[in-house]
């Protein structure tokens, strides 16, 4: 099959496109077939990052996390998926296990989810990773119907679905990106829209219930400032915050300051979906990779400042 892997534990060589071994199921795993793959920060990272350390580790280290695709042979004993079946989810990538930039994928059936009618393999591949990523930063922010909430990168991967279910939650979102994309940012439903540098911070009057920093570069000074007493601030980027420090905050400031990641429970891709089949919430999606040209779809994703989801197609 071919493949986008590590051929090496090295954070100086990047990962290459090539042929490798097609996998084998086990008695307890599903065989699917990829069609569309979405590039997450996490997988960039990942692929640019000497891995060797990770328990597990062994190379070649194929990457990527968010699929969709086809099952080919399902589970021995399981009944949720038949040969067939349309899927995504997302593959958990550590202690030694495939990612999904391949042809062939290899998965236990509770990381997939059958595709909802309507739903295409891209739109599918675009949501685990960042839309329940947004879906818990939101739920950590407490935010709710009349909520008055900042969106920091307000139209990228995880900013684009924040804004969309923040709104299908009754929130009044006030939404920060560069000045090109306020007119997408207006289109996804925000109320708002501001730049995001420093003097556009700068000339915020008022303050908010919640904010969500989904480019996880806001300043300190900028978040005390703008944010209510008993507000919540959550970024992808604050992951490892000790508890006596987010304490010590609360404490003296009465704001909470925690992390939004992933969170992939039942009722949070039955939330998304329904969303979807609802039409409040659609991926954006204008950047389309062959899996050949992945390395340029990495590239892409982690320098070129990407609306919405940036995907990777395989052949059909």
């Amino acid at each position: 099959m071919k493949a986008y892997y590590k051929a090496s534990f090295k954070k100086s060589e990047t990962s290459r496109y090539g042929v490798l071994l097609d996998p084998v199921a086990g008695a307890n795993q599903l065989l699917i077939e990829v069609k569309a793959v979405s590039v997450n920060p996490v997988d960039y990272k990942l692929n640019n990052m000497d891995t060797g350390f990770i328990p597990g580790a062994r190379l070649p280290k194929i990457v990527g996390s968010d699929f969709a695709g086809i099952v080919r042979i399902p589970a021995e004993g399981d009944t949720a998926f038949k040969a067939g079946d349309r899927v995504y989810g997302a593959a958990p990538i550590f202690f030694g296990k495939p990612g999904s930039l391949a042809e062939l994928l290899v998965t236990a059936p509770e990381n997939a989810r059958h595709i909802p009618d309507g739903m295409s393999f891209q739109e599918a591949a675009s949501l685990p990773v960042a839309a329940l990523t947004a879906l818990n930063g939101l739920r950590r922010c407490k935010v709710t119907a009349g909520s008055n909430l900042l969106i920091n990168g307000a139209t990228g991967g995880v900013g684009h679905f924040a804004v969309q279910i923040a709104k299908a939650k009754g929130a009044v979102v006030t939404a920060s990106c560069s000045e090109k994309n306020s007119k997408l940012a207006m289109k996804l439903g925000a109320d708002k829209v501001m730049g995001y540098r420093c003097e556009d911070m700068a000339n915020i009057s008022g303050a908010f219930d919640a904010i969500l920093d989904a480019w996880g570069q806001m300043k300190f000074k900028d978040i005390f400032r703008l944010l209510k007493k008993e507000g919540s601030y959550a970024s992808p980027l604050f992951l490892i915050a000790p508890a006596f420090v987010t304490n010590i905050v609360w404490l003296f400031s009465r704001k909470y300051l925690t992390s939004m990641n992933m969170r992939k429970r039942a009722e949070d891709y039955d939330e998304i979906e329904k969303l979807f089949s609802e039409k409040k919430l659609k991926p954006f999606i204008e950047n389309i990779f062959t899996l050949e040209k992945a390395a340029e779809a990495f590239a892409f994703a982690e320098k070129g400042r990407p609306r919405g989801k940036v995907i990777i197609t395989l052949a059909d």
